[in-house]
Parts: structure tokens; sequence; C-alpha cells
């Protein structure tokens, strides 16, 4: 009989959820990818947004933030030709593929079926997960109230069946779509190659969640690998904070261009400046919302046990707990007052620095060399104002 060759290896496909730390594993496994090319497992990248793009074209939407990503077109089939070209274990990761739609998801996943192909689905407990994915939402330029996040999700009561059940999920319906994103991705796939890994309630060591999400794609010891300064942080910001930047997303009236509110709304002013500023304790899902929550958790747990897939954690990570906190929407206004009063008093230092550099450079030849070194000083001396203390997302 021939030899039919070496065994590919498998494709594991991350796709979520929103908020469960996907970024801090997307970090680790950027940072680490030439040591885990030698452990036979690919991390097909070529810049941060190659696998962002794919997944918008993957789910056929290449809108995003108000603005539709040309760069999408064709992104998913190049990526999965770079996977397929690799013999050993792949992993294709981002959260944005849980928006796609079943049909959607199902013509993505024909790319990758002539392989032996494996979902993976990190999550946590939908009480965590509404305030954070909520807070998600309007660093990214959304103006939402959370009772207006709550109703459309459908937390605050047994949310109505959808009439299209294939219809478009809006980007706040995420975080509560767990079977459904498992049925859209996991097709007729056998339940031993559904993955989930659940997040521990405990944030104090983002690593467990590596561990077991490294175990499962077969990393030798994956506490070996460590976090260094390619992993981005994520602060959490207190609830005048959050009251705050929804004021100036609904000021600002879509004035930005979807990269400069990434850069300058996003990254500088929700990520940097607000944290180092902040007056308030974050958010926590309120009181009355908890029994839902409690159901939602409950739902999702019966529904793995019962179709046995393969869980990383304990299921029970998924049922939420009582957390102590102000409830999204209880700030004082004098708390945002003063948090405002700080945050544009450090805007008008960072507009007085680039001031400086931009006279610097004027006063210089404006060479490559020059701009880059301008711009690596700058991103420096951001780096040292931006917190520690971050959320695994």
């Amino acid at each position: 009989m021939p030899d039919s060759g070496p065994q590919q290896g498998p494709i594991f496909l991350h796709v979520g959820l929103p908020k469960s730390g996907t970024t801090f594993l997307q970090d680790m496994l950027r940072q680490h990818r030439r040591w885990l090319r030698r452990e036979e497992l690919l991390y097909p990248f070529d810049g941060h947004r190659d696998h962002f793009f794919a997944a918008l074209d993957a789910r056929e939407n290449h809108q995003f933030v108000g603005a539709v990503r040309p760069q999408a077109e064709g992104a998913w089939p190049k990526l999965v030709q770079r996977a397929k070209a690799f013999d050993g274990r792949v992993i294709i990761s981002h959260e944005i593929l849980a928006t796609a739609t079943r049909d959607a998801a199902r013509r993505a996943r024909a790319h990758l079926d002539d392989r032996e192909i494996h979902l993976v689905i990190t999550a946590r407990d939908p009480a965590r997960q509404a305030v954070a994915d909520w807070q998600e939402a309007i660093k990214h330029g959304r103006r939402v109230p959370f009772r207006g996040y709550v109703r459309r999700a459908g937390l605050g009561h047994k949310p109505p069946k959808r009439k299209n059940a294939d219809a478009p999920p809006a980007r706040d319906f995420a975080a509560q779509r767990l079977l459904d994103v498992i049925d859209a991705w996991g097709g007729d796939l056998p339940a031993e190659r559904i993955h989930i890994v659940t997040v521990p309630h405990s944030t104090a060591d983002p690593a467990l969640l590596w561990r077991r999400f490294g175990e499962l794609l077969g990393i030798a010891d994956p506490g070996r690998l460590t976090p260094g300064s390619e992993i981005r942080q994520n602060p959490r910001l207190g609830v005048a904070d959050i009251e705050l930047l929804r004021r100036v997303n609904t000021s600002l009236d879509r004035r930005l261009v979807a990269d400069e509110f990434g850069a300058v709304a996003k990254k500088l002013y929700a990520q940097t400046i607000l944290p180092s500023v902040s007056r308030s304790d974050a958010p926590v899902l309120p009181s009355p919302l908890f029994e839902r929550a409690d159901e939602l958790a409950a739902e999702w747990i019966d529904g793995i046990k019962s179709a046995g897939y393969d869980v990383r954690g304990d299921a029970e990570d998924l049922r939420p707990r009582h957390t102590d906190g102000p409830w999204p929407g209880r700030w004082s206004a004098e708390d945002v007052i003063d948090t405002a009063a700080a945050a544009t008093a450090e805007l008008l230092v960072e507009i007085t620095q680039l001031r400086r550099d931009n006279d610097k450079l004027k006063r210089r030849e404006l060479t490559p060399t020059n701009v880059r070194r301008a711009l690596r000083n700058r991103i420096r001396r951001l780096g040292r104002r931006t917190p520690t203390e971050s959320e695994s997302d």
C-alpha cells in the first residue's frame, strides 16, 4: 500500500467570545510565535490586523465601528491558505468571528473542511461578560446607556425568539450568544472536537487561562511562556469614567473616522488618560439582573454538558457570583465633573508635548530616521503612563 505521506495536524479555530481574554491569548500567541513554531504550532501572523480583517471577511460583513474596511476583501481565504500550507498544528483566533451568522460561519468553515477542525470558544460568566461587553462597546464609540444594553441583550427578562434566527446580531448581543455561536461554527463537528475554555473567576492570575488554552493546543508546559512587553493593556474604567466617555462619544457625533477614533479616542483617551485619572470603582452587574444572568449561565452549562463538549477548566466558572461594587449608571455628578477636569488637564499636557515634538521635527531635517525616533519616544512616554491593572481581554 503506497505511503500517503505525513499526517497534517489539526486547525484550531478560536472564535471568541468577545471579552473572554481573547486579546491576552492572541498577544501571547504572537509574542511566542517563533518558539511555538518549533513545537509544530503555527500562529499565522503578518501584523496586528491580519486575523481581524480575515474575521470580518469570514463573517461576510466588512463594516466595523461605523466604517467599511476594504482590507478585509479576500482576507479569509488568504489566511486559510497560509494555515493549510503548514503541516503541523495551526491556531486561528479572533473574537469577531463570534458575530458571524450561521450561514456565513458554515461557508467560512467550509474553506477548512479538508483538515481536522477543532472549534475553541473561551467563555466567562454572563454577569461579568455583560458589564465588560457594554464597557467595550462604549470604548468603541457606542453611546447606549447600560439600561439600553440590558434591554437589547434580553438580560432584564427572557429574550424573545428572533423571527429570523440567522439575522446578523448587533455587537451588543455577542456576549449572550454562547450556545448560538457553538451552533453556528460547530455544525456537524463531533462533540469531542468542540472545546470550551472557561475564564476563571479570579483575574489575579491571567496565566491560568493561558495554561488552559495552551494545554488544549498541545503546547508543552505553557506555563513556561510568560507575558512580556507585547501584551496589550485594556484597563478597567470606573462608572464615572464610562459615563464621561459615553458623553464624549455623543459630542463627537462620529466626526472621527474609524482609525482616528481608535488611535485618539480609544487608545489615548479611554485606555491611557481616563484610567490614570479615574475617580470611581469599576461597575458590577446590578442585583436585580443577577437572577437572569444565573438562568443564562444554567442554560449554558446544561447545554455544554448535555452535548458532551470538551471543557477546559470548570463549567462552574460560568456561574456568576455576587460582587460588591457600583452599578452601571450609579455615578455621581461630582465624580464625572472631577474626572472630566482631570482628563482635560492631561489632554492639554498631551497636546503641548505633541506641539513640542512637532517643533523639534520642523527644526530638524525631516528624515525617516528622525520621524521614527520621535514616534518611538512618544510611544515610550505613553507606555509609562498606562496603568498595569487591566482586564484579561
